[in-house]
């Protein structure tokens, strides 16, 4: 299978080559391939094709499966690889013939890239490996995205125009299509709050714009508590996720609209389009509704004054960003990513995570993004860096640019907020405590490593050349009051 295989990258265990596809898929928009080793090796990667799914990453996955000639006896590595994949994937097929091959490849191809995009799978039989084929591959074509529908786009001016206080809601199809500056344009034409979708997998509006109201948090109350005022919710490119759960009626009572290649149907009237294009049509007719402009900007001068002396997640973030807002950041700083997200902000194709909230991706997405782009940095928490730390082999072996933040907080934070919540007794136990010796993990790897002390200064070292570094940074372990 490999006969011919150019830019291939080996890694030592199987989910991780699936996390590097998601990056490389993700940063290029189009389709990287992932070739798994039979059944255990598509069990290993299944938390990976769950984010990659609900990411839209349009991989193509691969498998091999044991030869048919003998399949009865349930030979080892055989199994239902088709049942395993089901509802991750948007198509999936068993190899039956090998002039399969090409059109199971480019049908898929075409599936993975057809809005919205996501993984596809194939499953190729052991016996079929010997045949030979003479059929001609030929250049793969992604499907056309697009498309607007000028009728829909009057309808949908018309209540905004008739709204009294409308709020708009960006999601990650804004990155997608490259459409941050038609965002910005619609947004200013208006003059609403604009707001990011709850837990978006990649960036969605400039930060640093006055009309940029924050993330909505991802719980039905808070959503309820933000946009209270707001007669007219405008979800564009995006869509509401939810965790945990709070008793509260989302946006009951409110008008939504959601436009986008990507409709789920969950709340308001879905309207499909290209989101840039619908964009720029809609900015032409739609009138001034206000002049909102955001009161709280979450500034390095403000971090540095709350928070130098505990080196707290806000002050470390302002330093990140003073040191790397030139380059892609990968997201798996979990307790702190609401603030790496204010601070750190968004800028097109500069902030990538996972929308699952799956531990353990952002390293191997990063090491796949790093195979087209030079200035990478992953942020992650001690806890998520343990997942998968198999790839610094295989960011080593293809001397890959991620560096990589540690933050070290000394816990599982996550859960020991929600234990200070709601079972007190719970939050200092051991296992919620998990202790490690990163810097020597790191460098059994031969990557350079270090701690950083009290001045960051370290960051500047972490920037300096192209080769792959870690650096921990001892953050405070304070409890955060995520849960109230």
């Amino acid at each position: 299978m490999l006969r011919g295989i150019k830019n291939y990258y080996l890694t030592v265990h199987d989910s991780i080559s699936l996390g590097m596809a998601d990056g490389m898929a993700q940063m290029s928009g189009s389709p990287a391939i992932c070739n798994l080793h039979t059944m255990p090796g598509l069990g290993n990667s299944m938390a990976f094709l769950h984010t990659a799914y609900h990411n839209r990453s349009p991989v193509i996955v691969t498998a091999g499966q044991q030869d048919y000639r003998h399949i009865f006896y349930e030979p080892i590595l055989s199994g239902d690889l088709l049942g395993t994949v089901s509802g991750l994937v948007k198509y999936r097929y068993e190899i039956k013939d090998p002039a399969d091959i090409y059109r199971s490849l480019k049908r898929a191809y075409q599936i993975a890239t057809t809005p919205p995009m996501g993984p596809v799978f194939l499953s190729f039989p052991m016996n079929f490996m010997d045949q030979d084929h003479d059929e001609a591959f030929d250049d793969f074509s992604p499907v056309r995205q697009e498309y607007v529908n000028s009728d829909a786009v009057k309808d949908i001016v018309n209540q905004i125009n008739e709204s009294s206080n409308p709020a708009i809601v960006f999601g990650y199809e804004i990155d997608l299509y490259g459409a941050f500056r038609e965002a910005q344009e619609f947004a200013h034409r208006i003059g609403c709050p604009v707001y990011g979708e709850p837990l978006s997998s990649r960036g969605c509006y400039p930060s640093d714009d006055p009309q940029y109201a924050g993330d909505l948090p991802p719980a039905a109350a808070l959503i309820d508590m933000r946009l209270a005022a707001n007669d007219l919710i405008i979800v564009i490119g995006g869509d509401i996720t939810l965790y945990p759960y709070t008793p509260s009626p989302l946006l009951q009572g409110k008008r939504i609209i959601c436009i986008g290649t990507d409709i789920s149907g969950k709340i308001g009237t879905g309207y499909v389009m290209n989101p840039k294009l619908f964009l720029k049509e809609a900015t032409k007719s739609v009138k001034k509704k206000g002049n909102f402009s955001r009161s709280v900007d979450y500034t390095a001068k403000t971090a540095v004054t709350l928070a130098r002396r505990k080196m707290e997640p806000l002050y470390v973030m302002s330093m990140i960003k003073r040191t790397f807002q030139d380059h892609v950041i990968v997201d798996e700083s979990i307790s702190a990513s609401q603030i790496l997200r204010n601070v750190v902000g968004y800028r097109p194709q500069s902030y990538f995570t996972a929308k699952t909230g799956q531990l353990g991706w952002a390293l191997p997405a990063a090491a796949g993004i790093s195979t087209s782009r030079d200035k990478i940095l992953a942020v992650l928490g001690d806890g998520a860096f343990m997942y998968t730390l198999q790839t610094l082999w295989t960011i080593r072996k293809y001397d890959l640019p991620v560096k990589v933040i540690i933050l070290n907080n000394g816990g599982y934070m996550i859960l020991r907020s929600f234990a200070e919540s709601y079972y007190a007794d719970m939050k200092d136990r051991d296992f919620l405590q998990p202790r490690m010796d990163i810097p020597s993990i790191v460098e059994a790897f031969g990557i350079s490593a270090r701690v950083a002390d009290s001045s960051l200064e370290s960051l500047q070292w972490l920037r300096e050349g192209n080769e792959p570094k870690v650096l921990m940074i001892n953050t405070s372990e304070e409890i955060p009051k995520m849960f109230i």
